[in-house]
C-alpha cells in the first residue's frame, strides 16, 4: 500500500512507494527529548521514500549513529536515517490514515520514561 504523508504546515511532503515494514516504537532518550515522549516509526525501505516538497526539511545529526529530518517551518519531526543501512524511518503520525499497520516491536525499552508502561 502506498503512504503519503507531511508535516503539519505542509512545507514538507512525503511518498513511500515500497513495502513498509511496519511500525517500531523508540523509547530511548533521544527520543524523548526530541518528540517529548516515544516515538513511533515506519520503517520503509530508504529509497522507496519520495518527498514531493522539502523545501523546509532540515537535517540534523542527532547522534553519530543518526540523523533526523524536521521542518524548519512548523517543527514536525518527520524522519530518522540511520548511517547504516537502507531503511529511513517516518514519524508514524505525520502519516496520513488509514495506514492498515501494526507495531511489531518496541526498542530501548529499558530507557523509556517511568510515566508509562508499554502494553505486553
Amino acid at each position: 500500500m502506498p503512504f503519503t504523508g507531511q508535516c503539519h504546515c505542509g512545507g514538507v511532503r512525503y511518498r513511500i512507494t515500497g513495502e513498509a515494514i511496519g511500525v517500531i516504537v523508540c523509547h530511548c532518550r533521544d527520543c524523548q527529548q526530541m518528540h517529548g515522549n516515544a516515538n513511533a516509526m515506519l520503517a520503509a525501505p530508504r529509497d522507496s521514500v519520495v518527498l514531493d516538497a522539502a523545501e523546509t526539511l532540515t537535517w540534523y545529526e542527532s547522534s553519530p549513529a543518526a540523523e533526523r529530518g524536521f521542518c524548519t517551518r512548523c517543527g514536525g519531526r518527520l524522519f530518522k536515517r540511520p548511517r547504516q543501512g537502507d531503511r529511513l524511518l517516518v514519524s508514524a503520525g505525520t502519516i496520513d490514515p488509514p495506514t492498515g499497520m501494526k507495531t511489531i516491536r518496541n526498542v530501548w525499552v529499558e530507557s523509556k520514561g517511568d510515566w508509562y508502561e508499554i502494553p505486553a
